[in-house]
């Protein structure tokens, strides 16, 4: 059971990287690493993340190896995306068959993988993305994961978030017996991707270890003024909430406003808090193509 301190903390729409209330004080002892309770172990790794100890997150990986909990893997991805090391997140990659093998009929599982590779954003991750995404049998994760390679790949939601063309196949039977079948054209989709990953990393010169979000290296400032576009109309919500969650992470600047206590966007508040950021200049403080939590920048 959540404590107070983490009622709304690693939720999308809530306190994300925030905790809810004042934590424990010796909430950031290691000590608490070895805790059976799932939550105060991430109490433990967020309170260390905040000050730049990124050594704590590949206690998450060990978390996700332990529990089978969908809040537990929701909390650890977010942090595991926005807050480790590449080095951690390759070796979470690299045991991803074997933790995927228990729960292998599991169609959402795999999805978790997607949603780390995406938001934390490593070109060489994108490979392993469209991996992940061969091997989805299930056409409502695709329609996710499509979403998720889109938040990469492209400054706007484009045909990659429209997911391969469609065509219907008769099964040749005249009326009233005739029945059609949806046919993905994924082959071609799949080309669209890569053609649009490789034609991204020539253009720009991008390196592996560089962060590659919405089409171009990860420049905080573009972020925030694409976010702040956005408020302004209420436009694509998902890439609402992902540019708030980057700026969140990257920066350690509270957004938990931008919502109400529903969830709805309140979309004044939030540009006013988007438009004070840039304003400050402290976009400039963030090297493009480099990743930090909390203002701290990430290793490797």
């Amino acid at each position: 059971m959540r404590p107070p301190h983490l009622r709304d903390s690693l939720l999308i729409s809530g306190d994300t990287f925030h905790f809810s209330s004042t934590p424990p004080p010796d909430v950031a002892d290691l000590r608490h690493l070895a805790s059976d309770d799932s939550w105060r172990v991430l109490s433990c790794i967020l309170a260390n993340l905040q000050q730049g100890r990124f050594d704590v997150s590949r206690s998450l990986i060990g978390l996700m190896r332990e529990k089978r909990d969908a809040e537990i893997w929701n909390a650890c991805a977010h942090l595991l995306s926005y807050a480790a090391p590449y080095s951690v997140i390759r070796e979470f990659e690299a045991v991803a068959e074997s933790l995927l093998e228990p729960v292998k009929h599991s169609p959402h599982s795999r999805q978790y993988f997607c949603v780390i590779l995406s938001c934390s954003a490593g070109v060489w991750g994108v490979p392993h993305l469209i991996r992940h995404y061969r091997r989805l049998k299930n056409r409502e994760v695709e329609n996710d994961v499509e979403y998720n390679i889109s938040q990469v790949l492209e400054v706007e939601p484009g045909p990659i978030l429209s997911g391969p063309q469609v065509l219907w196949e008769s099964n040749g039977l005249p009326p009233p017996f005739e029945e059609s079948t949806p046919v993905f054209l994924v082959d071609d989709y799949l080309s669209l991707i890569e053609e649009t990953f490789q034609g991204l990393v020539s253009s720009q010169r991008l390196y592996e270890q560089e962060a590659l979000v919405e089409g171009e290296r990860l420049n905080i400032r573009n972020v925030a003024q694409r976010l702040l576009a956005r408020v302004r109309t209420g436009a694509h919500p998902d890439r609402i909430e992902m540019g708030r969650m980057l700026l969140e992470a990257t920066t350690g600047l509270n957004c938990r406003a931008f919502f109400d206590d529903s969830g709805r966007l309140k979309n004044l508040t939030a540009a006013t808090i988007v438009e004070d950021f840039l304003e400050r200049g402290d976009a400039d403080r963030y090297q493009p193509g480099v990743r930090y939590f909390f203002g701290h920048r990430i290793p490797d």
